[in-house]
């Protein structure tokens, strides 16, 4: 569908804007490397907790979300709802002490943390580690995304709307830095949820609404399972087998497992940053608060409800090969196969004005038995496919600019961490020392360069934006427990991280690449291990081999760490430290840690839920989850008020 003079007006209205923030702060930005990645540490909580949201709200994040809806229910958004309880534990808990401890990035914290030989290689590792890969695996699905949305809503090959979206970015954000990746975030973050509520709201009232979601439950259109909140289980006890189906499974291993394994457990690397950059402690906290309650409960339901009506729009589909022979062609709208026996091709066609255009999974010259699956829905593809079909001329515009906006806030934000990671962990720290602040800005413009164009690569071999979040969850799926350690128990080493991180990566390239049937159970589909039964066993390889480096290695000597303890004041073990500290003060503030998680999280959920039985019409259920949600504020408050003392309260 061809974008209409007025869309395209809107469109090239968010592009001037964001090139007009880059030159108008590039003065700013070159000023020095605090002023280029940290915006001078000056931000106030509520424009450094907006640029988290609009970070995290990327062009692939509808895309995904869709897909999850589409294909499994409701229920799969807690592959990243749970998230929410290491977020409330960084806002109550961490947050504080990442501000204490000034570092630029997370990597820079292994060397002021640890104090040791080993520490400094561990500095220079994460720094090389989160320049090429964790950023370049971010940065290539939120391409994959932006593929999928061109061709469908752009007329133009997709390479060039790619491109030309990068060197927009890239030009704003190298200029202006930080500051210009938070200001643009701001607008960013306005224009995507009037863009995704417009969108909501247009769907929803003229697919039905409520009562034609339940309708095509009960025709069976829908399957009941994709508006459940949970997953059904199986028919017996949870102590029986037939219990734990694989949803089930699966929303165990989110909700027990993956929230405290995964890497930025205590914050991860955006968040850190924009923390870091925050005017004191009391402003990192209330930015963190304020991302958690945006990022899951503002926003979901936005996208949930365009999947769902997309369910019976455009219902999923697979085709099949209806007899034996070879594939000689196979593109978008179509296969055609040349049968065992004889010479007329057969074609395989699929309505565009029912169907989604289809993920193929079959080429050509490949040969193929009589029903062989040759093709399904890529649902990931409904977002835009519905923005497509309903939204008018203007509003349209307004949508695709929101999301290009979307995709730019995620480009700029991780191009401008990869190279924070590169300047000052790598470059200026092991590299080229003291030179002028000019020179390293310089640097990291250059290296936001060379990162974004890694990541086009990668883009371009990859055709599932699931798949790559997915591996990207389990490839950093072991190192969360040694991160919590790391702050609270002063035994934890460098060489504790080191052997966790290569453990979790080594694992995870091993479990998506050999070639053999699983059977383990509900961890297994079919012969294949599922990503759930892939993160399960990374964690535990990943956990018993930093166990093993800990136990059976060197305790580290108290004298090196009495700097950062006192500089952090951590929680926790620390007592042979703390006997060579002993004038180090540290509030016995645990219990308004739990409360702050506990009401946050009740908080955050009950608005989650009531916004949820709103839009399913349920009275009663509106009622209880509105008094959860009251109560959980209430008790957030209480431990803000709390730990955040009246004097730093202002």
């Amino acid at each position: 569908m061809a974008l209409a003079w007025l869309d395209w007006l809107v469109v090239f209205a968010y592009v001037a804007f964001a090139l007009w923030v880059g030159v108008r702060f590039t003065g700013r930005a070159s000023e020095g490397v605090n002023e280029f990645f940290l915006s001078g540490r000056r931000l106030p909580w509520w424009m450094a907790g907006t640029s988290m949201v609009a970070t995290t709200f990327a062009a692939d994040t509808p895309l995904v979300i869709t897909g999850w809806v589409r294909d499994y229910g409701v229920w799969k958004n807690w592959q990243w709802w749970c998230f929410a309880v290491c977020g409330f534990f960084t806002a109550f808990l961490f947050a504080r002490m990442w501000r204490r401890a000034e570092i630029m990035t997370t990597a820079e914290l292994a060397e002021q943390r640890y104090g040791e030989k080993s520490a400094r290689v561990l500095r220079g590792f994460l720094g090389t580690y989160h320049t090429l890969i964790t950023n370049v695996i971010t940065l290539a699905w939120v391409l994959l995304a932006a593929g999928k949305i061109s061709e469908v809503l752009v007329d133009v090959p997709k390479e060039w709307a790619i491109g030309a979206c990068c060197a927009v970015t890239l030009t704003y954000s190298l200029l202006s830095g930080l500051w210009g990746v938070v200001l643009t975030d701001l607008t960013q973050f306005a224009m995507a949820m009037f863009g995704a509520i417009a969108l909501a709201v247009i769907v929803w009232t003229h697919t039905g609404g409520a009562a034609a979601v339940l309708d095509a439950v009960a025709s069976g259109v829908i399957p009941a399972e994709r508006l459940a909140f949970v997953p059904p289980t199986g028919p017996g006890s949870p102590f029986d087998a037939s219990f734990w189906t694989t949803p089930v499974v699966a929303f165990a291993v989110y909700i027990g497992l993956q929230w405290w394994a995964y890497e930025a457990v205590d914050g991860g690397g955006y968040v850190v940053q924009r923390i870091s950059a925050c005017k004191d402690e009391r402003h990192g906290v209330l930015a963190q608060i304020w991302f958690q309650v945006a990022h899951n409960a503002l926003r979901p339901w936005c996208w949930i409800v365009v999947a769902l009506a997309s369910l019976f729009v455009m219902p999923n589909a697979e085709h099949t090969a209806p007899l034996a022979g070879t594939v000689v062609s196979a593109t978008a709208g179509r296969v055609e196969i040349t049968p065992a026996s004889g010479t007329d091709t057969i074609v395989v066609a699929w309505d565009e004005a029912r169907e989604l255009a289809p993920l193929l999974t079959v080429k050509p010259g490949d040969v193929v038995g009589a029903g062989q699956l040759i093709a399904r829905s890529d649902s990931e593809r409904a977002y835009p496919e519905m923005m497509a079909r309903y939204l008018p001329v203007g509003l349209l515009g307004l949508v695709v600019a929101s999301l290009l906006a979307a995709l730019m806030s995620t480009i700029d934000t991780h191009v401008n961490l990869a190279s924070s990671f590169f300047v000052n962990d790598v470059y200026r720290r092991f590299l080229v020392r003291g030179r002028s602040d000019r020179h390293y800005v310089a640097a990291a413009r250059a290296s936001g360069l060379g990162v974004m164009v890694l990541a086009g690569i990668v883009a371009s071999q990859a055709d599932s934006i699931r798949g790559l979040f997915t591996f990207f969850l389990a490839f950093m799926g072991g190192v969360g427990a040694v991160y919590v350690l790391r702050w609270t128990w002063w035994r934890v080493r460098a060489t504790t991280e080191i052997a966790a991180m290569l453990t979790s990566s080594v694992t995870t390239v091993a479990l998506t690449h050999l070639d053999i049937a699983w059977n383990v159970g509900p961890f297994s589909d079919h012969g294949a291990l599922t990503d759930e039964g892939r993160l399960v066993f990374v964690v535990l390889a990943s956990t018993i081999a930093a166990v093993l480096v800990t136990v059976f290695g060197k305790a580290p000597d108290p004298a090196k760490l009495v700097l950062f303890y006192r500089k952090v004041r951590p929680l926790g073990f620390w007592g042979p430290v703390a006997a060579l500290a002993p004038d180090v003060v540290r509030p016995r503030e645990g219990r308004f840690v739990l409360l702050g998680v506990i009401g946050g999280l009740a908080a955050t959920f009950g608005l989650v839920f009531t916004i949820g039985e709103t839009l399913y019409g349920s009275a009663a259920g509106i009622a209880a989850s509105a008094l959860v949600a009251i109560g959980g504020t209430v008790a957030a408050v209480v431990a803000v008020r709390a730990i955040i003392p009246a004097t730093a309260r202002g």
